[in-house]
């Protein structure tokens, strides 16, 4: 726990000299202008990095939000450390059950009930689709409360999962996983360092994030550019955080918006496109000069 701590300390504390206030008060000003593009209505949390530097932004980066999917990156995190521990084994094969099935993104509820997967075929699905059955049974499997004992022991005051993917019920009786856009976007530096764990399980969980999508914050950067990062969506909620391998300046954004104005039927996802534009926003301040 005491490692958890300076861990936090040393994240909080940076390497480097923040910005002076014209840099960042553009940025934000860019960022806002960004976002108001595209869903004015939403409240931002945002937390921006350089990975091997100091913090360059933080709005609202401590206000607790409902975390949705970028929590499944703390499950990822936890089945490693338990293989470290020798109480979980990557190759153990589950029998899918139709209790199982959860609703939402991912493709494993249409496999047939019987199938067996290893959870590391279960772990590539809940980061590659996001999906919310295979989620569930690492879950379940790794159990919430060691889960949270691992966020806890890391120094992650607010982080914490109550409930299942897509447990509808536990949500009604108030249950519900939280995080903050700091919080979140430590977890993934310190995962960017390869100074959680051991360098090998971070190399593991890097290649699963950077095989994600080029969704959300990877929308926002050129092709060539990588990127690992883990998105979220709930109603009114819309969500992302990562590392963009910028050349010399590689950073972490993490975006979390509450509050987004879904259009049902249009086809559109306007939270999706204000997280693409503060990537772009980002990518422009951050990166290299058309001079």
């Amino acid at each position: 726990m005491a490692a958890g701590r300076i861990l936090l300390a040393a994240a909080l504390l940076g390497g480097c000299a923040a910005p002076g206030p014209g840099v960042a008060s553009r940025l934000e000003r860019e960022i806002r202008l960004a976002l108001a593009a595209r869903a004015p209505e939403a409240k931002l949390r945002l937390w921006l990095a350089e990975v091997e530097g100091g913090e360059l932004l933080a709005v609202d980066a401590d206000l607790p939000v409902a975390a949705a999917s970028t929590v499944k990156v703390l499950v990822l995190l936890e089945a490693h450390a338990r293989e470290l521990e020798g109480t979980f084994n990557w190759g153990e094969e589950y029998a899918l059950r139709d209790a199982d099935r959860a609703g939402g993104s991912g493709s494993l509820r249409r496999e047939r009930e019987g199938s067996t997967w290893s959870y590391a075929q279960l772990a590539r699905r809940m980061i590659a689709e996001s999906d919310n059955t295979a989620s569930n049974v690492l879950l379940r499997r790794l159990r919430m409360a060691e889960v949270n004992r691992r966020a806890r022991s890391l120094g992650l005051s607010v982080t914490r999962i109550e409930r299942g993917f897509m447990d509808e019920a536990a949500r009604r009786e108030g249950k519900e996983n939280r995080t903050t856009a700091r919080e979140m976007g430590m977890l993934f530096m310190w995962i960017c360092r390869k100074e959680i764990l051991t360098p090998e399980a971070c190399g593991s969980m890097i290649e699963l994030l950077e095989r994600t999508s080029r969704g959300r914050i990877a929308a926002g950067v050129p092709a060539d550019v990588p990127v690992g990062h883990k998105g979220g969506s709930l109603p009114g909620h819309r969500h992302d955080v990562g590392w963009v391998r910028l050349p010399g300046r590689p950073y972490i954004l993490s975006v979390f918006l509450e509050g987004v104005m879904e259009r049902p039927g249009s086809g559109e996802d306007r939270g999706a496109a204000a997280i693409e534009a503060i990537s772009a926003a980002v990518y422009r301040s951050l990166g290299p000069s058309d001079e």
